[in-house]
């Protein structure tokens, strides 16, 4: 079936922040409408801030727990959570728990690095 992946076969590359980013679908599956990724942050572990010029992001936590400030709020997240990010919104967050971070993340249009402006 085209368009059939597993996951235990899609490559893990490391970010710029050091989490681990594993994108299911999206600019490298021909995707360009929306993409999906799992990323997971390694305990006591920090994103870069930042902000998609173009994007809408959504985050759903799978596992773990963490700190997210999107703009000037922030809030703790933890398992079924689920944060909308919008163009232009500067967001980081801190894994400040003894264990990872897993995040389903859904970009739309698709991810692309050239897209994203780094706050700090």
């Amino acid at each position: 079936m085209e368009g059939l992946r597993t996951v235990g076969a899609i490559p893990v590359f490391i970010g710029a922040d050091g989490s681990h980013i594993q994108e299911l679908a999206g600019n490298s599956t021909g995707l360009t409408s929306h993409s999906l990724a799992v990323i997971t942050h390694p305990a006591s572990t920090e994103s870069r801030d930042h902000h998609h010029t173009i994007a809408d992001e959504v985050y759903l936590v799978r596992s773990g727990r963490a700190r997210l400030r999107v703009d000037d709020a922030v809030q703790a997240i933890g398992p079924g959570d689920v944060v909308v990010i919008r163009p232009g919104q500067r967001h980081k967050l801190w894994n400040d728990g003894p264990a990872e971070l897993v995040l389903v993340v859904s970009c739309a249009p698709a991810y692309q690095v050239d897209e994203i402006a780094w706050d700090e």
